[in-house]
């Protein structure tokens, strides 16, 4: 027999719904959920859901009303299969429990969401992909458990020999040969017909490049600012030499900017003696007169460059005109075509004989018919297991009480790919004059849940935490028993949470809690306790059957007595 595996450890839930604060401490075995109708119970579940990205609690409502922001925090031992998973991730592994973490935060009426594990803040799919290895939901309103085709490919393969995997193995081995030949056989094949179609116009544009003496990017740029400048050279100069005089140099009808500030500066450190105030008009005339004198410099420097234009307007001209013309021709900018004319110079001439893309086309031939044969045999192999999957899982459908339910795994015919050959759907019918469809669209609630516990009893490898709701629902007699059975037979080896309103389920759990619903001062409250002792369980069993006779007592008694045997 095998250790019960404890992996949820805590649940904290602060302003969720009608939750303001709850921490619950999980066991291993079965733990149940109690508690009347409409108490708050399934909160505990989408709770859970909401924290690996459900949407079991719609945005709107997940905040506690008159509150701004809302926690769902959940710490886990690590899983055994958990290690290859992070490192896929890129993740290193210096940790021994996972803390997720969910804030949701409402401002105006818009709502931010952030997902954190152990304090890292992740993305939306990081704790999606990391609830399906933590966790198996189902609850009420949980219908995408089975919408990921990948998770129902895994489910099949999972419950196959060594051998399915070694097929599986060599599939992908083989789908990246081929299609690292395929790519290999188009790239030679288009250069091939490149070099032999392009290279008389290749070495004609490199010439014609090479001839053009390009290098500024800007050059453009740069010679129509120098057109514009020495066509309105005569304009400029004079401007010039008026505005360096009026700010430098003195004439005898004028003073300069600059000396009438040399002046107010003496009378200014005149009167300094007589109000200590002044130096900071003093301080900023100097600062005036610093900036004067830096614009100035620059002022002659370009004064300079008009005096002294070592190009003619005509030259300038005659060079733009070149450029644009050559754009126009390549349709090509000028950056673009230095890249290009860059490109060129580097290119090598490879050539690819017909004898190499023959070789490589045989090649490929041999490979995509061994690639078929393995899909086949994939495919087979896949059709076996399935075949098994379902008589089992419609056993132990009837056993829970859906006895006119069918289930079939429909293999879809797709374009081969690294996984095979087939889509495959999981089809279920509750009823025999319901038509078979995609389990994710039409199961209910309480027929997810026994389907997914029939389902888990059947296969071999699952997450170590099973969240239950209400799959007792309508049950009794041998249907309840059998359910029973399955149940503490998972809870024997995983950790199984389980919200019932059944008495003999509550009995049998490991560890039992109620939840209540009260309104004080017209706010509702949920809380959450965990019943220790024998009397307590005892009550909330009596409450549960519902009234408090001595045979009610005495018949939760013993359902307490007979589980604790």
């Amino acid at each position: 027999m095998y250790g019960r595996i404890i992996v949820l450890i805590e649940l904290k839930l602060k302003n969720v719904a009608l939750i303001e604060i709850i921490e619950i401490n999980f066991q291993k075995g079965l733990n149940v959920f109690t508690g009347d109708s409409g108490s708050g119970k399934s909160l505990i579940l989408d709770s859970l859901d909401a924290l690996f990205g459900g949407t079991n609690i719609p945005i709107k409502h997940l905040i506690r009303p008159d509150k701004s922001e809302c926690l769902i925090q959940a710490r886990f031992e690590l899983p055994l299969n958990f290690e290859e998973w992070i490192a896929k991730k890129n993740i290193k592994k210096s940790f021994s429990e996972i803390l997720i973490s969910r804030k949701t935060f409402k401002n105006d009426n818009k709502f931010k969401t952030k997902f954190y594990f152990n304090g890292v803040n992740v993305n939306k799919q990081f704790v999606k992909e990391l609830g399906l290895i933590l966790m198996d939901f189902a609850g009420q309103s949980d219908t995408s458990l089975f919408g990921s085709s990948e998770y129902r490919r895994t489910i099949i393969d999972e419950l196959g020999s060594d051998n399915i995997h070694e097929i599986n193995k060599k599939v992908k081995i083989n789908w990246k040969k081929l299609c690292d030949l395929k790519k290999k056989l188009i790239y030679q094949t288009e250069e091939k017909k490149k070099n032999e179609e392009s290279n008389f116009a290749v070495l004609k544009m490199l010439k014609i490049l090479d001839q053009a003496n390009l290098s500024d990017q800007n050059e453009i740029i740069k010679l129509e600012n120098k057109e514009s400048r020495l066509s309105n050279n005569f304009e400029l100069t004079h401007a010039f030499n008026n505005i360096l005089s009026n700010l430098g140099d003195s004439s005898d009808q004028k003073s300069s900017v600059s000396e009438l500030i040399l002046d107010s500066l003496k009378q200014l450190n005149k009167s300094l003696k007589y109000d200590q105030k002044i130096s900071n008009f003093l301080n900023q005339l100097i600062a005036i007169q610093s900036d004067l004198e830096s614009l100035i410099v620059s002022l002659t420097e370009y004064f300079e460059l008009l005096s002294s234009n070592d190009e003619s307007l005509e030259e300038v001209q005659h060079r733009l005109f070149f450029l644009k013309d050559l754009q126009s021709n390549f349709s090509m900018s000028i950056p673009e075509l230095i890249k290009k004319r860059n490109e060129l110079k580097k290119k090598t001439t490879a050539t690819f004989d017909e004898n190499s893309i023959n070789e490589l086309s045989k090649n490929i031939s041999s490979l995509e018919i061994d690639f078929c044969n393995l899909l086949k045999e994939q495919s087979k192999k896949r059709k076996d297991i399935a075949k098994i999957l379902e008589i089992n899982v419609l056993s132990g459908l009837k056993n829970l009480g859906l006895k006119n339910a069918s289930f079939h795994i429909n293999f879809v015919p797709i374009t081969p790919n690294s996984n095979g050959k087939d889509e495959i759907e999981f089809l279920f019918s509750a009823n025999p004059d319901q038509e078979l469809a995609p389990l994710s669209k039409i199961i209910s609630g309480g027929e997810m849940s026994r389907f997914l516990l029939a389902l888990k009893s059947s296969i071999a490898k699952t997450p170590n935490t099973f969240f239950f709701d209400e799959i007792d629902s309508g049950l009794s007699g041998k249907s309840l028993t059998a359910l029973i059975k399955l149940i503490m037979k998972i809870a024997n080896k995983k950790q199984v949470l389980c919200i019932t309103h059944h008495p003999i389920i509550a009995a049998s759990a490991n560890v039992h809690f109620k939840v209540d619903k009260k309104v004080v001062n017209g706010t509702t409250y949920t809380s959450l306790t965990q019943l220790q002792t024998h009397s307590d369980r005892q009550n909330e069993l009596v409450e549960m059957i519902g009234g408090d006779s001595l045979e009610t007592n005495n018949y939760a008694s013993k359902l307490l007595n007979k589980s604790a045997a």
